[in-house]
């Protein structure tokens, strides 16, 4: 609805309809919402006219009448620009209309068009009444009162039409056996396994969170140690993330947040899907550990945003400026953990079917860049990612040194070495980078040209012509590449090979062993895969220790020569 425009073609038999009086404003504001449907579609068709009839009953609830049809014929006439309205204003103009015993008045045609889904007359009386809420708990607040009335209220109003939206998207064994539906059958399939595989730990502390926990260590810890009773709330039946959202939405500074396009709402790729909350017995534990991941990670978005945007007003930055709201969420998005995808955001849901982590892959890049290859960043977002660089990379750096220290020979400096990042104990590499240590590793070798093994530690050329099916810079890529498969995806060509390349275990469906290997694959959290690994291996560090560092996202891979 918000780009809604009239082909030219349509806009000359509107305005010659208006002039002939076979489309009379005066009439059409007495009829009832069908009837004028079907004059617009009879002048327009049944699309263009649906959707200009959702307009012009927009413009019926203004208190103006005369003033907002005016507006009506402009805007369709392309005379004036169109003006984007918060959907919660919408809705409050919707009030009177939408209540059930005003029946036949029921604007179906623009609520379908405003929220994006249809809703019978009682439910849209109740987006209304939740829509007041909003607006009573607001008054008071700015009266006085307390902040988080109103941002429960906003988080209500929002749950309810999500849930409508949820419903009406939902498909029914019928529908997912309909072929049409093969595409969603496999994205829902991808985000069920990634879910699952990503669930039952509290990783985002040192994963997401490593990067801030040199560069904004206050906030960090403070949103580390809450991550804990966040757990026990889940467990015992609250919503935690109803709570932090409501902390969030009542911040002074939330509309700020809205202009920054800060990821305080949006699924984490993680966990794109809620349907392991339903599994019998592990969905409360499920649910308790993505509320762990996703709340750390937005109340360090959130606190982290208003912390830089105090130093960006008194570094003489003009904070209500679009660009350089949207460059400081840029930065605090990725410092968090989740990049933007530039150009390629619109296909942010295909990539996240195929690989495990795109956005957090793209995020470590930028952050590794200092923001300086990102389009759109400003002098200030670059300043402030060149410093978060050098802190990030002094406090690591430090720990390694300490590291090998302690254990002389722990420590891989080789940045063409898979082990580069990690210390080692026995067969154990423990990821100490955040994650971003593959990448740098990648980078390494692509540039020089050669690589370092991990276990043997002979130096290899690559592209050499002399080595008869040697590494090359291609395969480095592809590995790489291929190692952030998503679950789905990687199950489905391990499936294909008949093994598994990492453990050399069977995985067909032709043998218990390979099927419950192929189950494991796709399905098991990846903390027991880890235990697996580390129980495997009699040279494998330390399992309990290995075991906790793992849940927090101090990542662990056990193998040997």
């Amino acid at each position: 609805m918000a780009n809604f425009c009239l082909p030219e073609v349509l806009t000359k038999k509107f305005i010659t309809a208006l002039k002939s009086g076979e489309l009379d404003v005066e009439k059409l504001a007495d009829m009832s919402s069908p009837e004028r449907r079907a004059a617009f579609s009879k002048v327009l068709g049944p699309e263009a006219g649906k959707a200009t009839n959702a307009l012009f009953e927009s413009k019926l609830l203004l208190k103006n009448q005369q003033a907002g049809l005016i507006n009506w014929i402009k805007k369709l006439t392309g005379i004036t620009p169109e003006v984007q309205r918060d959907m919660i204003a919408k809705v409050n103009r919707l009030d009177e209309v939408l209540q059930p015993e005003s029946e036949q008045a029921f604007l179906a045609d623009l609520v379908e068009q405003r929220l994006g889904v249809g809703v019978t007359s009682k439910e849209a009386a109740e987006i209304a009444r939740l829509a007041q809420d909003i607006e009573k708990t607001k008054a008071a607040m700015e009266s006085g009162g307390d902040r988080m009335d109103y941002g429960k209220a906003r988080v209500a109003f929002g749950n309810y039409v999500s849930d409508l939206k949820n419903n009406a998207d939902t498909l029914t064994i019928k529908e997912r056996l309909n072929p049409a539906n093969v595409g969603k059958n496999i994205s829902d399939l991808g985000g069920l396994t990634k879910s699952l595989k990503a669930s039952l730990d509290n990783s985002a502390i040192f994963r997401q969170g490593w990067k801030t926990m040199f560069t904004n260590p206050k906030q960090w810890m403070s949103n580390a140690r809450k991550t804990y009773s966040d757990i026990v709330k889940e467990l015992g039946g609250k919503n935690v993330m109803d709570e932090i959202q409501a902390d969030i939405q009542s911040r002074p500074t939330y509309d700020k947040m809205r202009k920054a396009k800060l990821d305080t709402g949006t699924a984490e790729e993680a966990f794109p899907s809620s349907l392991p909350e339903k599994v019998p017995g592990l969905g409360r534990l499920y649910k308790a550990s993505q509320s762990a991941y996703t709340g750390f990670i937005y109340r360090q978005r959130a606190d982290i945003f208003d912390k830089y945007l105090e130093i960006a007003a008194k570094s003489g930055v003009d904070v209500t400026e679009k660009a350089q709201l949207e460059s400081i969420g840029k930065l605090v998005n990725s410092l968090t953990g989740r990049g933007h995808l530039g150009s390629l955001e619109p296909s942010a849901q295909w990539f996240n079917n195929i690989f495990f982590s795109p956005r957090f892959l793209k995020s470590s890049l930028d952050f590794i860049t200092a923001h300086q290859m990102q389009k759109g960043v400003t002098p200030f977002v670059r300043q402030q990612a060149a410093k978060n660089l050098a802190k990030v990379v002094t406090g690591t750096g430090a720990i390694l040194a300490i590291a090998n220290a302690v254990a002389p020979g722990s420590v891989e400096f080789d940045p063409r070495s898979s082990d580069f990042g990690k210390i080692r104990i026995g067969n154990t590499r423990f990821d100490v980078s955040g994650g971003m240590a593959s990448l740098i590793s990648v980078l390494a070798r692509e540039i020089s040209g050669s690589s370092k093994s991990s276990t043997t530690g002979k130096i290899t050329q690559l592209d050499d012509p002399k080595a008869y099916k040697g590494p090359t810079r291609l395969s480095v890529a592809g590995d790489f590449t291929a190692n952030k498969f998503a679950p789905l995806l990687n199950t489905a060509l391990t499936l294909a090979a008949g093994r598994d390349k990492f453990t050399d275990k069977p995985v067909n469906l032709n043998t218990q062993e390979g099927l419950i290997n192929f189950g494991k694959l796709l399905l098991l959290p990846i903390p027991f895969s880890n235990y697996e690994e580390l129980r495997d291996n009699p040279k494998a560090a330390p399992i309990l220790a290995a075991m906790l560092l793992d849940l927090h996202g101090i990542g662990s891979n056990t193998y040997g020569k």
